[in-house]
């Protein structure tokens, strides 16, 4: 047998034991399901994804996420042989999925440039947002809450008069309006400085509103307790609302750029509504922030 026949026979027989072997995982490959390969850096982003609970085995987080990756891809495989893949609801839904992870990715990597803020920055920020760090404060709230109705709101703006919530609360239920009396507590440090500001100044036991998340809840200060602030913990806090700070007004900035060389043209009754003057701080005539 000559060298040269040597090499072809030997390298045929390796081409046929790789092809006996597929399916067999190596490498960079944690597993295979019918054929398709599981890579590592697959996992990775799996594990990354999950809520795995902190301090648990590497090993076992590895095992853990993998069952997860082997089910869904079996999902897939049965989603795929029945053509839903196919059909206009999942690539409406694949679309908006796929646009939205990568203007996500750019986002995220916009903020990994935002550069670490110098010390007179940090101080600058920390004295501009007392509520958050000197001034840090719990409020005790009596609280008025509700979910209003797509009617509803135009009929709020009668409670921008109330000096009180015994006046809010007659109001609400003339207007047939259900709703909750609670006690609640505000930590001043997840509230814009702006309504805070807003809030001190009020007279006492005057309501003001705060919309969040399609309820209405209308306050009245009666407790204050002051939250120290561990000097460290504070620095460390300001970095990083400093630079979502920079970040935010980045973002801003590029999109009104973006907008303003984009050519975009609506059809009729599409067009976003004509911008309305700020309403300041959602205080006392709340209502009318709620529309």
């Amino acid at each position: 047998m000559s060298k040269r026949l040597a090499i072809s026979t030997m390298c045929a027989a390796a081409a046929l034991l790789a092809g006996c072997h597929k399916g067999v995982p190596e490498g960079q490959v944690a597993a295979t399901v019918n054929g398709e390969e599981v890579t590592l850096q697959e996992l990775n982003t799996e594990i990354q994804a999950s809520n795995i609970p902190q301090g648990m085995d590497k090993k076992v987080a590895q095992q853990q996420a993998l069952q997860h990756i082997i089910d869904r891809k079996l999902l897939l495989s049965a989603a795929r042989d029945k053509k839903i893949d196919k059909s206009p609801e999942f690539q409406a839904q694949k679309q908006r999925t796929d646009e939205l992870l990568l203007a996500q990715t750019y986002a995220k990597q916009q903020l990994n440039a935002v550069p670490v803020p110098t010390d007179s920055d940090i101080q600058k920020f920390m004295i501009e947002h007392p509520n958050a760090f000197t001034s840090r404060e719990a409020l005790q709230l009596d609280q008025i809450r509700f979910r209003p109705g797509p009617n509803d709101v135009k009929k709020l703006s009668i409670i921008q008069g109330d000096h009180n919530l015994d006046a809010v609360a007659a109001h609400l239920t003339g207007l047939g309006i259900k709703f909750d009396s609670v006690k609640a507590g505000l930590d001043t440090a997840q509230v814009p400085t702006d309504l805070i500001k807003a809030i001190n100044k009020l007279p006492a036991g005057e309501p003001f509103v705060l919309p969040t998340n399609g309820i209405i809840t209308v306050n009245v200060v009666v407790g204050r307790q002051s939250i120290p602030t561990d000097p460290t913990q504070a620095r460390q806090g300001a970095v990083g609302a400093w630079r979502q700070q920079q970040f935010t007004k980045l973002i801003g900035d590029q999109l009104k750029t973006m907008k303003d060389g984009a050519k975009i043209t609506y059809q009729e009754g599409f067009a976003p509504p004509p911008k309305k003057p700020a309403v300041p701080s959602a205080i006392a005539g709340g209502a009318a922030a709620a529309q």
